[in-house]
């Protein structure tokens, strides 16, 4: 067998930021796997091009007999898939398999055949039919089973595909697909097992309340790992298990799949709300491009919702809670449209995947499935002072604010003679535009006959 990544350029093409972090952590990754596969008599063929024609052209040029990769449901690569199904050789067998899910989206559905939409039923269905075997771990038996590598990279070149080199480290891979390398600290790709480890025994029993306290950091921060396959969903779901009292946790994973089925089953949702009766300009998105620069760059004069937005500039992450808060506020606050916002994190988060970006945003715009009631509305301020009380989340990631008084920093245009004069006013009136939103949503339910 021969293990085979490509650089996908139909993916990369909306990737345009050349210092990408996420690029840079899956060039360490490949590195890493290319190490252990060599320890193991193997190693890794990078290729980069269009993955739907260079898999059936790498198919002929090693006579494979067959190849192997883990079923994708977002509706992109799902038809990317079948391209290279289609255009395989006769002779060569295609089979996927469920590695990213515990459950396939096709397989969860009601009693009358239909796919679900609220996610408690979902859920129950999906911890009630989940037993020992579905996340056990089984060892691969590997020894002696590598292709040779050198012949499969020199067919690969003999058939003009773009074989990228690994052996001069992570730089070097990403300068040979027009990216730029910089030493993450952040997320180091050799640690997972510890990683995982460490959140069980040291977190997993406070993360009901834990996890939504800004300051600190009480969730796994797995979701990289988890998107990017370094750690699977099994791995999650069996430590959670063996120890006890995770099922919060293992509800969000959760959460997680149910996304990733309304994606699946309802692919519209990509650029179109799930909820019809807020789309063609049912709701009229504010598309004012100087409020997105000021809402995005993290200068909307609330420092909860400026601290979250620069977290994710400065580190690729942001936390659960803030996530909320922001999408809340740039959605309803703002009127920003959620593709916009949906974007943003896009280009941002480490932990990137469309069903969950997708879905988190309309939860939050009230436009998706199961989402948040149209009027329930975070207010910022309420949300600082009981989730970051002492205010250490906005003053890690505002410097500007730092000196202000636990009093002041989460409300700072009420106290002008300490607001610093760089810190901008607040671009809405809560309020005021809270009763906007509600007015706006109000108005597009009865527009249909009724209210969501």
């Amino acid at each position: 067998m021969q293990h085979v990544f490509v650089f996908d350029s139909e993916i990369l093409a909306r990737f345009s930021n050349s210092r990408d972090r996420r690029l840079i952590f899956l060039a360490e990754t490949l590195c890493h796997m290319d190490a252990q596969l060599k320890t193991r008599g193997g190693r890794l063929l990078v290729l980069h091009g269009n993955a739907s024609e260079v898999i059936p052209k790498l198919a002929v040029a090693l006579s494979a007999t067959g190849v192997y990769s883990a079923e994708d449901f977002e509706p992109a690569t799902r038809a990317r898939d079948e391209v290279v199904r289609k255009t395989l050789p006769a002779t060569t067998r295609f089979v996927q398999v469920l590695d990213h899910l515990m459950r396939a989206p096709q397989a969860m559905l009601k009693a009358d055949g239909t796919p679900y939409k609220v996610f408690t039923p979902y859920y129950k269905l999906w911890r009630a039919d989940m037993g020992p075997t579905d996340y056990a771990e089984y060892e691969v038996k590997d020894k002696g089973r590598y292709a040779n590598a050198q012949a499969s990279f020199k067919a690969a070149e003999a058939a003009d595909l773009k074989r990228i080199d690994l052996d001069a480290g992570p730089a070097q891979l990403l300068a040979q697909i027009g990216y730029e390398y910089t030493k993450d600290a952040l997320w180091r790709v050799d640690d997972v097992p510890a990683r995982l480890s460490t959140f069980i025994d040291q977190k997993l029993a406070a993360y009901p309340t834990a996890r939504d306290a800004l300051p600190t950091i009480g969730t796994s921060q797995l979701s990289p790992y988890l998107r990017f396959g370094l750690v699977s969903i099994r791995e999650c779901v069996r430590a959670a298990m063996e120890k006890g009292g995770g099922e919060k946790w293992i509800s969000e994973l959760g959460w997680r799949e149910f996304y990733a089925a309304i994606l699946y089953h309802f692919p519209h949702v990509v650029y179109q709300e799930f909820n019809a009766q807020y789309r063609d300009g049912a709701i009229p998105w504010n598309q004012d491009e100087k409020a997105a620069k000021a809402m995005f760059s993290g200068q909307t004069g609330y420092p909860v919702i400026d601290a979250a937005v620069r977290e994710l500039l400065e580190t690729g992450y942001m936390h659960n809670r803030a996530r909320m808060i922001v999408a809340s506020f740039a959605s309803k606050d703002l009127l920003l449209d959620w593709r916009l916002g949906e974007e943003f994190f896009a280009q941002h988060l480490m932990d990137y995947e469309l069903a969950s970006n997708n879905g988190g945003w309309q939860w939050a715009a009230s436009t998706g499935t199961d989402a948040a009631p149209y009027f329930r509305i975070f207010n910022p301020m309420l949300q600082s002072k009981r989730f970051d009380p002492e205010g250490i989340y906005i003053r890690r990631y505002m410097p500007e604010l730092r000196g202000l008084s636990t009093e002041d920093i989460h409300a700072p245009w009420e106290s002008p003679l300490t607001k610093p004069p760089s810190y901008p006013m607040p671009m809405v009136d809560h309020p005021t535009a809270k009763d906007r939103a509600v007015a706006v949503f109000k108005a597009a339910g009865h527009k249909m006959g009724g209210e969501n």
